[in-house]
């Protein structure tokens, strides 16, 4: 054999010693950890920690006292992540969150933790929706059940995460259904309070038309009481460029557990 084949043979050997063991490596990849199971809490509704109680104070001071008045990207909601111009309705529920002294810790710790349930209030100090999930499904606290405090998580069509806002009002229906009233920031470039009905027993689907693919509906006309105001309303979320696809609830968040 010539010299350069000679030499051509052995840099082939080389590199088939070398890629072999990361192909085998490749091949025995562990599988995906599995989405934790949503919670199961009592459907009742109780009262939350007094911790919990000053946050929706709190948030229910930010909305009042704004009336709808519209906000720049950057503003008070998003000074403690460094004025960062993005949609702000997760920075305006970790900023409630911290003015109330919840515990909390970034999604960088949480993730670091040992995957499971941890006891007491924690929040999880993050600016996007998605990053919220992520912290919330590791210490295993999402549930379809809502109550006073929890996090409402949004979703439209295929995007799981495309909102969240602040649970401040929960009323147990007869027919199994809860009336939410909810605080939510960076909506209409505001805080807005919004009230409906949401069924926990009612999965999205995307194939059906609306009304039937979506857990959440309108309070009927007779049974709305309170002011209709551009801040708050009896409106329901909808995806903004088809109005007949409105938003579905994901699941809640919980920074206490009942």
């Amino acid at each position: 054999m010539k010299p350069i084949f000679t030499r051509l043979f052995l840099l082939i050997a080389v590199c088939v010693l070398l890629v072999a063991p990361q192909a085998e490596a490749a091949s025995k990849k562990a599988k995906a950890t599995p989405t934790p199971a949503p919670v199961e809490i009592e459907r009742e509704v109780v009262e939350p920690p007094e911790t919990i109680r000053n946050m929706l104070d709190i948030a229910w001071q930010e909305w009042d006292s704004l009336k709808g008045k519209a906000l720049p990207k950057s503003n008070k909601y998003t000074k403690w992540w460094n004025n960062y111009e993005w949609e702000w309705c997760a920075g305006f529920v970790t900023w409630c969150m911290l003015e109330a002294d919840v515990p909390q810790e970034t999604q960088q710790n949480i993730l670091a933790w040992e995957e499971g349930e941890v006891s007491g209030m924690m929040h999880c100090k993050a600016s996007a929706p998605a990053r919220l999930l992520q912290a919330y499904l590791h210490m295993h606290r999402t549930t379809n059940i809502p109550q006073k405090g929890f996090i409402i998580l949004y979703g439209e069509e295929t995007n799981k995460t495309v909102h969240v806002g602040i649970v401040y009002d929960v009323e147990k229906l007869p027919d199994g259904k809860y009336r939410l009233t909810t605080i939510e920031g960076n909506m209409s470039k505001t805080v807005k309070m919004y009230i409906f009905d949401y069924d926990p027993d009612k999965e999205y689907s995307i194939k059906n038309k609306y009304p039937d693919n979506s857990n959440v509906t309108a309070v009927p006309e007779e049974e709305r009481t309170g002011e209709v105001t551009k801040y708050r309303t009896y409106d329901i979320h909808v995806k903004s460029k088809n109005k007949k696809k409105p938003w579905y609830v994901n699941c809640f968040l919980m920074p206490w557990v009942p």
